[in-house]
């Protein structure tokens, strides 16, 4: 008995000490019958179900007398909530419902040992190769383009020597802007032809406008390969990925 009464009292300590916070935030949770509107946004870029989710903090479904509700339709989400909530709700949306970020992907397919010569065209990434490889030398055997918006996948095949290799990429995330952002990679590099598998297959943050090594294997017949790739930042619309 006597804990259930201390927990009664704890319980409503806590929601007195609540309702004098909440108001400074309009969001009506103390108040058994505020004013609500609705309010329809329509969305771009957003699907529903996420900005659905973006949203629920702000709209109160258990206050008594007039509820808030959160629905979603093709294209957009209807918000039943205080004014002060659904000014709050259109500032979210607005800071995210914008265009997702697209990459250009530059990789370098590298063949490692036996080159007395340095190759220009790896300059930037020879002080790399050097502290993580114990091969004499280095060359670029050749270098693709891949260009992908966020939660994408695209592939790019090249020939070397009549061989045939692939290279597949997916954009998982992106993080921050300009400078400061990085890209998070899930990328495998292949050879065609009697069910070879991937010889290069990793998951990889990487900075972007930094190129970065993201493995080696040993392909048949020849020598190492080692796998490099530079992310920037583009400007693409929905179906311009390559």
């Amino acid at each position: 008995m006597l804990s259930s009464l201390l927990r009664r009292r704890k319980t409503s300590g806590a929601t007195l000490a609540a309702c004098f916070m909440l108001p400074a935030l309009g969001l009506g949770l103390c108040d058994d019958n505020p004013t609500v509107a609705v309010r329809t946004f329509e969305l771009q870029y957003l699907e529903p179900g996420e900005a659905m989710q973006m949203v629920a903090p702000y709209v109160y479904a258990e206050r008594k007398g007039s509820p808030g509700l959160v629905t979603g339709f093709n294209g957009g989400i209807t918000v039943r909530e205080t004014p002060e909530a659904l000014a709050r709700i259109a500032e979210l949306i607005e800071l995210y419902d914008r265009a997702k970020p697209g990459v250009r992907l530059r990789f370098q397919v590298i063949e490692a040992n036996g080159f007395a010569e340095r190759d220009d065209r790896i300059a930037e990434v020879q002080a790399a190769l050097d502290e993580l490889f114990r091969f004499e030398g280095y060359r670029l055997l050749t270098e693709t383009p891949l260009a992908l918006m966020e939660g994408t996948s695209s592939s790019q095949s090249f020939d070397v020597d009549g061989r045939q290799f692939q290279i597949q990429a997916t954009l998982e995330q992106v993080r921050g802007s300009g400078d400061r952002g990085s890209v998070e990679l899930i990328v495998g590099l292949g050879e065609f032809g009697d069910g070879y598998g991937p010889s290069i297959n990793t998951t990889m943050a990487v900075p972007v406008g930094q190129t970065v090594v993201l493995g080696s294997a040993k392909a048949r017949g020849r020598a190492t390969l080692i796998l490099t790739v530079r992310p920037e930042f583009v400007e693409l619309s929905e179906g311009n990925e390559r």
